[in-house]
């Protein structure tokens, strides 16, 4: 099974969809700035894993596909207010939305994409759109109380594993879980493969979050499509930063200390902090947690019946885990 071919052809399908939800309407300038970010592609997972999620349990394509596009519509909007609250410049390797459009026109294109998820869940045609609803506007506030805390510990020079779990669980993990797990309940799948997928979407999450720390310091910018070592330079407490300040010793920990939160770190520092966190094991040791997590998720899967549906999704697992961007 080519993992690239198939979640293209999954994709394809997205895309004709949410090009429907996303049609240019008054005022201009708000919509543009709505339809920047959504329309200029990105992995599309979560949208992606609710419909292989609901394949996986003998469910159709077509019910599932109004919640898909609200993910990616919640998705998007988090994104618009995470690079204006981390001072991102580049999203997918284009101006972001405040960079292009102006502050205050970023945040009510963000609102706007938050309302229009709500909106298109109406179109779900199965008896649980309304615990759908719920549910979703649940996962939001997960989202927002995980943004708290990472802006919080910003500011703080100790930050424990087990908060930054609780963080990126909250912030990252939850919508992944709900991906998977609303796609399962949608295509009518039996409690046990609800659980079962809702387990494989939070362990995936946390795994593909711990990738994103480390790519955040030594991804490829041009590749990435965005900017390296925004994490560094906001102080962003990441299970690297979080490793690497419980175990340093000396000079390093004095230097990591010095350059992280460090608005204008220039890029050689940016390299001598990852050097540093290669010194003190870091770097290896979330290699080693984002695989622990990677095994958790599949062995989530073991419940479901044999299909190529489930094949993928350990497929996916492993992307998430090995992905340059």
């Amino acid at each position: 099974m080519d993992l690239k071919s198939e979640l293209e052809k999954r994709r394809e399908i997205f895309e004709k969809e949410l090009q429907k939800y996303l049609q240019e309407q008054e005022p201009k300038t708000l919509y543009d700035a709505v339809r920047h970010l959504p329309l200029s592609g990105g992995k599309r997972l979560r949208p992606i894993l609710s419909i292989i999620a609901c394949e996986a349990v003998g469910g159709k394509i077509e019910d599932v596909m109004p919640f898909a596009v609200s993910l990616e519509l919640i998705h998007n909007f988090t994104l618009v207010h995470d690079d204006i609250m981390d001072k991102s410049t580049l999203r997918r390797n284009i101006q972001t939305v405040h960079i292009k459009f102006g502050e205050s026109t970023a945040i009510i294109a963000g609102d706007t994409l938050f309302a229009k998820a709500f909106e298109v869940l109406h179109n779900i045609k199965t008896k649980e759109a309304i615990e759908i609803a719920f549910k979703l506007s649940k996962c939001v506030k997960k989202i927002c109380e995980g943004q708290q805390m990472d802006m919080e510990f910003e500011k703080r020079k100790i930050v424990s594993e087990e908060e930054y779990l609780k963080m990126i669980g909250k912030k990252t993990a939850s919508l992944f879980k709900f991906s998977t797990e609303g796609g399962a309940v949608i295509g009518g799948g039996s409690n046990r493969e609800i659980k079962a997928l809702s387990s494989y979407g939070w362990n995936l999450g946390l795994a593909f979050q711990i990738r994103d720390d480390y790519l955040d310091i030594h991804g490829e910018e041009n590749i990435l499509g965005k900017d390296i070592g925004n994490d560094i330079r906001n102080g962003k407490k990441t299970i690297l930063v979080v490793h690497a300040i419980k175990v340093a010793k000396g000079e390093d920990k004095k230097k990591l200390l010095s350059i992280l939160g460090k608005r204008d770190a220039t890029d050689k520092e940016i390299k001598e902090v990852f050097e540093i966190l290669l010194r003190t094991g870091s770097i290896g040791y979330a290699e080693s947690l984002a695989k622990g997590y990677y095994r958790e998720a599949c062995k989530s899967l073991e419940m479901l019946r044999d299909s190529p549906q489930k094949k993928l999704l350990k497929e996916i697992a492993r992307y998430s885990i090995e992905r340059k961007k």
